[in-house]
């Protein structure tokens, strides 16, 4: 049978090609918001599938190589502390005039860098709340001078005054950070005032609301920006028009440090655990925990700020282990004699779920920091203490990352954790500075919506190729279908002419073999009929019908066999070598073991009538009384040889009806070769060779026999 696979496969390739070529990236109607972020013409160009979804893979892995280098985005919503709202505005009533403002006065010249707006994140909305759209920020330069003002604030002398724009949106909406930090650069301005102007978003009431404002200095001489000033108490923070709701909404939790984005920590993930450590009930005295960290000089400190540990086995469980009160102490001496105190009361609510607790120092100069650590969480029945880190810093600056660390009060076992509480690790993440965080999420903005619109195009792109491979298989199967059905008749037709080709061949052998020597049978009767029959009449007639009875028998073996094996066809031989060869004695020799291997018919069919050539000149010519029939078969070497005692021959006469000549032609049809070795007077030896490869090869030539 033909072999059809690469019809199939160039017939479903090319199903599989037409209708890739005609794929157009579709629009997801779930995703909207998603088309305006698309390639440009993506929509309209058709795109062979497999190359599209992998450049679009290629261009995921980007994106996530570019992401995992900023910080960590984890969003949540507050349920408290959720920062500045406003009271609603109405267009109209104020003649597009909005009064409302936030207001933030310093006592000297902050050095301001940079500002950042964080959006107000609430339960129940997945991205920013009430951002305004219309909105600048100006700030006053240093030029003015300061003056005291009514209930102790600080205002600026000698106006007016001239405001200087550094952030304009008062013409067009800006568009919606979602759960994203907005950050801009102010540039080389000296700053004494700064307030940010909101206008209603159009006809009717509308309100604004932030989250958190950070103003980052940049301190002259550096290269980088440095600390988040609005947590300073040199900071004046006023609004107008400002809705006052504790504990929701209040224009002090604009620079309380609490904002929804979560923790400052790097997208990459370590395998530095945090400090956490438990006490049996036995083993707890009732005492609280002192933990004392070594700066290895003065230095000045501004804030300590505790990290709160991630709970085990993935528990979303907020402030897992964090104790709920907290006391420092600065001092330059060990022992604390002469130290300041700052407690820090009502820890476990000033957290906010996963925020960090700031105990803020003003800058006092120290060596020694004493943390005492009390009213401890339980934990399955044990005292437990979780920390992710404690961080003494001034100006952003860290003094604390890898300083000396001692305590008392907690197991012996947990004192080799006591490195992971300076390591500068949390929660398996790098500890960031404030500005490269909340400018870092600020960069991740565009980069988490490309991946987005990325990882929504891949998706599609794999539905629409998983697609098209299923249609392409149901029509390659179809075809498949009718190439099969094809294929089917092809091989009926080609059995037929196996088939009739068998029966011509049967008839021959049949007309050869059988026909042949019943003629010679009726030939020797009419002899024998018309003269006295002889004894060499009678004798030659015998042979010919043991030789038609023998051929007889193996052409219906043959047809009544499905397959031919090696060891059967090697049995026949000799059968028929017993019934040719009757009242000669006959010495037979088997190999012990043969190959059980099938033979095709065409091999069989040269095999039977070499051999029958070989026995049929024995039995008629040699006049031998003894023959050895001897066959072997080693390394793959088929060896079959037929020596007799009788009256041998002259190979240089010319013999009629010998059939050496076709004997030989047979042995080369078959892949080996034949020895003929006889002498006159000295009987006859026939070998055949043969290698088992032969059984593989296929052959359909005729010879002429001696019958």
């Amino acid at each position: 049978m033909a072999n059809y696979e690469p019809v199939k496969l160039f017939l479903s390739g090319w199903v599989l090609v037409w209708a890739g070529l005609s794929y157009a990236e579709p629009v997801d109607p779930r995703r909207p918001d998603l088309v305006p972020e698309r390639i440009e013409n993506d929509v309209t160009l058709r795109h062979w599938l497999p190359a599209r979804i992998q450049q679009l893979e290629e261009e995921q892995k980007l994106l996530l190589k570019e992401i995992s280098r900023l910080p960590q985005h984890a969003p949540r919503p507050l349920s408290d502390h959720m920062g500045y709202h406003s009271l609603p505005l109405d267009e109209a009533e104020h003649d597009g005039e909005s009064i409302s403002q936030i207001d933030v006065q310093f006592r000297f010249d902050p050095e301001l860098g940079a500002i950042a707006l964080v959006p107000a994140f609430v339960p129940g909305k997945t991205g920013s709340y009430a951002f305004p759209k219309r909105f600048k920020i100006e700030v006053v330069d240093r030029g003015a001078g300061w003056v005291g003002g009514p209930e102790g604030k600080w205002v600026v002398s000698s106006p007016p005054y001239e405001w200087v724009e550094v952030v304009n949106w008062m013409d067009e909406d800006f568009p919606d950070p979602g759960p994203y930090p907005v950050f801009f650069f102010i540039g080389d301005i000296g700053v004494y005032q700064l307030r940010m102007t909101m206008l209603p978003e159009g006809a009717g009431a509308s309100f604004h609301a932030l989250g958190e404002i950070y103003l980052f200095r940049d301190p002259e001489n550096t290269d980088r920006l440095g600390d988040n000033m609005m947590g300073w108490d040199t900071v004046l923070l006023g609004t107008t028009n400002s809705l006052s709701k504790i504990p929701l909404w209040d224009v002090s939790y604009l620079n309380d440090g609490v904002s929804g984005l979560g923790m400052p920590l790097s997208e990459e993930v370590s395998e530095v655990e945090d400090f956490m450590v438990s006490w049996d009930g036995e083993d707890f005295c009732g005492d609280p925990v002192q933990v004392v960290l070594d700066l290895g000089q003065v230095q000045r400190i501004g804030r300590v700020q505790l990290w709160p540990a991630q709970a085990p086995n993935g528990m979303a469980i907020p402030q897992f282990g964090f104790p709920g009160m907290v006391s420092v102490e600065i001092s330059n001496h060990p022992d604390f004699n002469e130290a300041q105190r700052f407690e820090a009361s009502s820890v476990r609510g000033r957290l906010h779920n996963d925020n960090l607790l700031n105990v803020i120092t003003r800058g006092e100069k120290a060596r020694y920091i004493r943390l005492t650590l009390d009213d401890l969480g339980t934990y399955k029945g044990k005292k437990i203490l979780g920390l992710g880190e404690i961080r003494v810093s001034e100006y952003d600056e860290v003094w604390s990352l890898n300083c000396a660390v001692s305590a008392s009060g907690i197991p012996q076992a947990g004192m080799e954790q006591l490195p992971r509480l300076v390591d500068g690790f949390s929660r398996k993440r790098r500890i960031l500075r404030e500005v490269e965080w909340i400018k870092g999420l600020a960069l991740r903005r565009p980069l988490d919506r490309r991946l987005a619109v990325v990882e929504q195009k891949l998706e599609l792109a794999r539905d629409a190729w998983s697609g098209l491979k299923f249609r392409a298989s149901i029509w390659g199967g179809g075809l498949i279908g009718v190439g099969l059905l094809g294929a089917m008749g092809l091989q009926r037709l080609q059995r037929r002419k196996v088939l009739k080709k068998l029966k011509n061949r049967i008839t021959r052998d049949l007309h050869d073999e059988v026909g042949s020597s019943l003629g010679g049978i009726t030939l020797a009767a009419r002899r024998m009929e018309d003269a006295g029959a002889t004894p060499s009449d009678l004798s030659e007639l015998s042979l010919m019908a043991r030789e038609a009875s023998a051929s007889l028998k193996d052409v219906v073996w043959v047809i009544d066999q499905v397959t031919i094996r090696l060891p059967e066809l090697l049995k026949k031989l000799t059968e028929r070598a017993e019934r040719v060869l009757s009242g000669i004695e006959l010495i037979v020799d088997l190999p012990a073991s043969c190959p059980n291997r099938e033979v095709p018919l065409p091999f069989k069919r040269h095999l039977l009538m070499f051999f029958k050539e070989a026995v049929h000149n024995c039995a008629r010519h040699s006049g031998a009384t003894e023959v050895q029939l001897r066959i072997s078969v080693n390394n793959e070497i088929l060896t079959l040889s037929l020596e007799d005692n009788g009256c041998g021959f002259d190979r240089k006469e010319n013999r009629e009806g010998w059939g050496v000549d076709s004997m030989g032609k047979r042995a080369a049809e078959l892949g080996g070769k034949m020895d003929l070795q006889t002498e006159p007077g000295k009987g006859t030896t026939v070998a055949l060779t043969v290698p088992l490869s032969a059984l593989l090869i296929r052959t359909d030539h005729t010879y002429q026999t001696s019958n």
